[in-house]
């Protein structure tokens, strides 16, 4: 979202994307994201922000006596995040926010350097500028801590780029603004964050999936 604009999203369209989200998401969840979001999450302590809560699917992969601050500007999404909340089997301590990650709310709820970890799942391609949004959260982040990401990213040849450039114009109005040729794990090192560990994989379109701090140099 912008950065200096409050944005709060609401309206039919959002009512119904957020209706078809998990459903469209289903079988490539049960495949594949949902293993790869286990093991981005299972070992986080302390406390952590999720930027872009959407539904809630990360709520039951928190471990025990975490405590999460899941924000979500969608008013539609943030609702079935609460239902989630009410009916999965959720350990971690969890509070939502209807904010986004520009909203000066969220800031009131997040002390700076006050953060153990921040975990962007599926978002980062939506934030129309992920690097002021990442250079935001880093301010929160206490010394070692933490970005934990899983994101689809630009495709790294020619033709499949090419492809997504023209897609791209009609996905991003329908897909509430996600940009198919983002280079996210580009953006994440020149905001200076070096990977512990990272993955790339493919499911019809390219994936990052990684843990990363602060290079300390920066």
């Amino acid at each position: 979202m912008d950065m200096n604009e409050k944005k709060l999203v609401t309206g039919r369209y959002a009512r119904l994307f957020s209706r078809l989200y998990d459903p469209v998401m289903s079988n490539l969840e049960k495949r594949a994201l949902l293993a790869r979001r286990k093991e981005l999450l299972h070992q986080l302590s302390g406390d952590v922000l999720e930027v872009g809560a959407g539904t809630g699917i990360n709520f039951s992969l928190y471990p025990a006596g975490v405590r999460v601050t899941g924000c979500e500007p969608s008013l539609p999404m943030l609702s079935r995040a609460d239902q989630h909340l009410e009916n999965a089997s959720v350990q971690a301590d969890i509070r939502l926010v209807h904010a986004g990650i520009g909203d000066e709310e969220l800031a009131d709820h997040i002390p700076e350097a006050g953060l153990d970890a921040v975990v962007f799942t599926l978002v980062l391609c939506t934030i129309p500028d992920p690097l002021a949004a990442i250079r935001r959260v880093e301010r929160w982040l206490k010394p070692g801590g933490r970005l934990l990401v899983l994101e689809h990213i630009g495709s790294d040849h020619a033709a499949g780029r090419f492809f997504q450039q023209l897609l791209e114009p009609i996905w991003t109005p329908l897909a509430e603004g996600c940009r198919l040729t983002r280079s996210t794990d580009v953006l994440l090192r020149e905001a200076g964050f070096e990977a512990e560990w990272e993955r790339y994989f493919t499911l019809g379109i390219r994936f990052y999936q990684a843990s990363l701090k602060k290079n300390a140099l920066v």
